[in-house]
């Protein structure tokens, strides 16, 4: 592709020089002198401060890893991991026994705020700045909203409603920390107003085209206005933002769902919103290595994990014979020795649990753990299926609905289904979240789609485990209590300090 793959993802640094020494003896001319504040009234400063705030607020390496698999799919019915080092810390998750001083809570929740900050960053420098034109100035501004709000929501999807923070212009250092020290949980209300408002700025000032990939778009701050409309079940809201999404008719669904998420098909027209990877250590997407089972054939430029994710038997049994999503969950394989392995049932018909998932099919030009492979956090696909189920809790099954969900199965080679096969709301309902699971697997969707259909509880028990209702939601972290005597447990978890 010619665009550019990816936006700088580390602001380069200011040369500052000074002066120092014996006078008497040594005097130095200085010719070039950057004024950091001077820097900051111009489009390039904006910009800097702009791509640091997208670096910040990209899930990709091990924290898509964790956010994506440990945190949101490894506690489901679709895959769990066992083996290396990491077994330890994911078993936590699928076992439903974690504790509220969880390391990888902690670091999510420090990331996610660390991208807040840049932005606010962002929005503070351009306040009343002059030498922009107004459009140039709401565009950046824009940016900047969507990359807080996008990571508010996903603070939000882990923990409920999170403090907001907002500093106000020519705040001092002590001041900053004090309000950082301080400020208490929003209010569901108000934290769902905020995010709205943020969103809705940035689609009205925000391009449809992507470009370069990775930044934020008008599509973007619909769709992702279209899932918090979703998490609050505001139906009639989510509806209308979808069908906003469909009606720039910009996206579509890509053909081949198999080659979508290698490196060949990610410059497609499904993606909404993506966090762009290359190849390289820091900028990577590692998911592949942990996918491999044991001694599978690999090329001497990529590595396997002794971290094996691993997909149950019972959801590749969700799937009809013949669906083309099935081409990237590998059921057996020959290994390095020659010796047909089977992931699926052994010969006695025993469920293994152990089908790999390659969606992010492995990049051929990998560089050890480091693949290439764009990291998807929206498609196209989604905005469909969510209008389908936002319709049919408004009105029933009806032809729409059912035309929605066909449009994304007949990409896969499944069978349609007919309005007739459902008779009430509460069918098609179960039909959608069964089709989200085999639509969205290995995207880091399916606890919040079991958590939004009242699932996630009853389904965990189900599989064994001892899952409590007050764990739809993570503890609040304890280091960030402790830094932040303000911050208010959720509840089922105030005693476990």
């Amino acid at each position: 592709m010619n665009k550019t793959k990816y936006i700088l993802l580390s602001v380069a640094a200011l040369l500052c020089f000074s002066l120092t020494g014996c006078k008497e003896f040594l005097e130095e001319k200085v010719y070039t002198e950057y004024d950091p504040n001077a820097m900051l009234q111009e489009q390039s400063g904006l910009d800097a401060l702009l791509a640091g705030a997208y670096a910040r607020s990209r899930i990709i390496q091990y924290d898509s890893r964790n956010y994506t698999f440990l945190m949101n799919e490894f506690p489901t019915d679709i895959a769990f991991e066992t083996g290396g080092g990491l077994e330890r810390d994911a078993t936590i998750f699928v076992n439903f026994s974690w504790a509220v001083d969880n390391s990888f809570l902690n670091s999510f929740w420090t990331k996610m705020y660390e991208a807040i900050s840049s932005a606010n960053s962002v929005l503070s420098v351009s306040e009343g700045l002059t030498s922009l034109s107004a459009e140039k100035l709401a565009a950046i501004q824009g940016e900047a909203r969507f990359i807080r709000a996008t990571s508010y929501y996903f603070l939000y999807n882990l923990f409920g409603p999170t403090p907001i923070i907002e500093i106000p212009k020519n705040a001092s250092p002590n001041e900053i920390e004090e309000i950082g020290k301080s400020t208490p949980r929003a209010s569901k209300e108000e934290f769902v107003k905020y995010l709205v408002d943020d969103f809705t700025f940035a689609a009205a000032h925000l391009p449809v085209v992507e470009d370069p990939i990775g930044k934020a778009t008008k599509g973007a701050a619909l769709g992702m206005l279209t899932k918090l409309y979703m998490h609050e079940k505001d139906w009639a809201n989510a509806a209308q933002t979808a069908q906003d999404v469909m009606s720039l008719n910009y996206y579509q669904l890509y053909p081949d769902y198999k080659k979508m998420f290698s490196v060949e098909g990610e410059n497609n027209m499904e993606y909404i919103y993506r966090a762009p990877c290359i190849a390289q250590s820091g900028y990577q997407n590692n998911y592949m290595p942990h996918a491999f089972p044991p001694n599978y054939p690999i090329q001497d430029n990529w590595i396997n994990f002794g971290a094996q994710f691993r997909t149950y038997t019972a959801f590749y049994e969700t799937f009809e014979p013949g669906d083309k999503r099935t081409e990237v969950l590998i059921t057996e394989y020959v290994d390095n020795s020659g010796a047909h392995v089977k992931l699926l049932r052994d010969d006695s018909g025993q469920a293994l649990d152990n089908v790999r998932s390659f969606k992010y099919w492995p990049d051929p030009n990998a560089s050890s753990e480091n693949n290439g492979n764009d990291i998807v956090y929206l498609r196209y696909a989604d905005i469909l299926l969510c209008r389908a189920e936002a319709l049919n809790e408004q009105q029933g099954p009806k032809q729409e609905a059912i035309d929605l969900i066909n449009e994304v199965r007949e990409r896969a080679n499944a069978s349609a289904i007919k309005l007739a096969d459902f008779t009430t709301k509460e069918q098609l309902r179960d039909f959608i979240l069964a089709e989200r699971g085999r639509e969205f697997f290995s995207e880091g969707l399916r606890r919040e789609d079991l958590i939004r259909h009242g699932k996630f509880i009853s389904n965990a028990v189900a599989r064994g485990k001892n899952a409590k209702s007050h764990q739809e939601l993570y503890p609040i972290p304890q280091r960030q209590r402790e830094a932040n005597p303000n911050l208010k447990q959720n509840p089922g978890y105030e005693g476990a300090e």
